[in-house]
């Protein structure tokens, strides 16, 4: 069994935040999908450098868009502009792979709180 002091815990917690906030500078991957049956979407591509959001969108009549956008594109006008929808609900994002359907997310900050309850348990199971 292996002891870690408390300064070693600190330091352990200080990576895992620092790893969860770190951004590596690489592309964005987002979720390219135009599925009109269903909000199901596995395929995935990696946007170009004028691309800095992935945007979710649901449709009436029901159909599901996921894509690389812009950010600053990124409201219900130059939405339903540019892909000729009237009655849409939206998101835009910046993190890898954040475009999934609505409700199906783990925001960044309920990871961050629970990644210290998760460490805290596993030293005290040691």
């Amino acid at each position: 069994m292996i002891m870690m002091g408390s300064q070693g815990f600190i330091l352990l917690v200080l990576l895992l935040i620092l790893a969860v906030l770190c951004h590596s500078g690489h592309s964005l991957t987002c979720y390219s999908c135009v599925s009109p049956v269903s909000g199901n979407c596995t395929k995935t591509s990696v946007c170009s450098s004028n691309f800095d959001s992935c945007l979710y969108i649901e449709a009436e009549p029901k159909s599901y868009y996921y894509q690389c956008w812009k950010l600053a594109d990124c409201s219900f006008e130059r939405i339903s502009a540019s892909l000729g929808l009237q009655k849409l609900q939206y998101r835009c994002c910046q993190q890898d792979l954040c475009n999934r359907s609505f409700g199906t997310t783990v925001s960044g900050k309920m990871a961050l709180l629970v990644t210290p309850l998760l460490a805290a348990a596993w030293n005290l199971c040691l």
